[in-house]
C-alpha cells in the first residue's frame, strides 16, 4: 500500500485530491495539510511514501523539495502539481528534489499513476517536457545508421557471452558471416569491443540484460 500525504494551500484542492486518491486501490491518504512550506517537519512525524504537493497559481516551489528519511531510512518522494509546466519549471522542480512534476489539470488516472510511479522509484514528467528534453537526447544518442534485425540478434547473443562459433550455430549461418555482423555492429555503435557494444546496446534500448 502506497502511503500519501497531500499538501495544498486550498481546502477545496486538498479535499478534491483526497477524494480522488481514495478511489484508487493501492493508495491510502495518511494526512492532508495546508502547510506546503512545512513539509520537512511533516515528514518527520508521518511515515509517507509520497508527498503530493499542489501549488496555487503563481505559488513558488518551496525549496528544497528533498525530504528527510523516515525512521526506516526511506526518503519520501515528492510529486508536484502546478499551473506552470514549462520545461524550465519542470527542471527546477526536479533539481529541487521532486520525483515528478505534472499539471494540476491532469486527470485522476494520471495523478494516481504519477504517485504510484514515484513510490516505485520512477521519475514522472509531463509529455511536453519529455518531448523537449528527453526524446531529443535519446535521438542524439541513437546510431546514425540503425542496426538490422539480424545485427540486433547478434548483439543480444554477444550480451549472453556467446562466441562467434556458437552464434553461427544458433543462427545457422557461417562464422565468417557472424564476424561481418559483429564488425557492422561495432561500426554503427562506434565501439571497438564486445563489452562496449553490449553497454551501448543496453543504453540505447536495443537489448536487455
Amino acid at each position: 500500500m502506497t502511503r500519501v500525504v497531500i499538501a495544498a494551500g486550498s481546502p477545496t484542492v486538498r479535499a478534491g485530491l483526497g477524494a480522488l486518491l481514495a478511489g484508487y486501490p493501492g493508495l491510502t491518504v495518511l494526512e492532508v495539510t495546508g502547510r506546503p512550506a512545512g513539509l520537512a517537519e511533516l515528514a518527520e512525524t508521518v511515515e509517507a511514501d509520497v508527498v503530493l504537493l499542489a501549488l496555487e497559481a503563481g505559488e513558488q516551489l518551496p525549496l528544497p523539495l528533498g525530504l528527510p528519511p523516515d525512521a526506516a531510512g526511506r526518503e519520501p518522494a515528492v510529486v508536484v502539481l502546478g499551473d506552470e509546466t514549462t520545461e524550465g519549471w519542470v527542471q527546477r522542480a526536479l533539481r529541487a528534489g521532486a520525483r515528478g512534476a505534472l499539471p494540476r489539470t491532469g486527470s485522476g488516472e494520471q495523478i494516481a499513476a504519477a504517485v504510484a510511479a514515484a513510490a516505485a522509484g520512477l521519475v514522472v514528467l509531463p509529455a511536453p517536457a519529455y518531448q523537449a528534453r528527453v526524446r531529443p537526447a535519446l535521438n542524439a544518442a541513437a546510431p546514425a545508421q540503425p542496426l538490422t534485425p539480424r545485427e540486433v540478434e547478434v548483439l543480444a547473443m554477444l550480451a549472453e557471452g556467446h562466441a562467434n562459433k556458437a552464434i553461427a550455430a544458433r543462427l545457422a549461418i557461417s562464422e565468417h558471416t557472424v564476424k561481418t555482423h559483429v564488425g557492422s555492429v561495432f561500426g554503427k555503435l562506434g565501439v571497438s569491443t564486445r563489452a562496449e557494444a553490449v553497454a551501448s546496446g543496453v543504453r540505447l534500448g536495443l537489448i536487455m540484460l
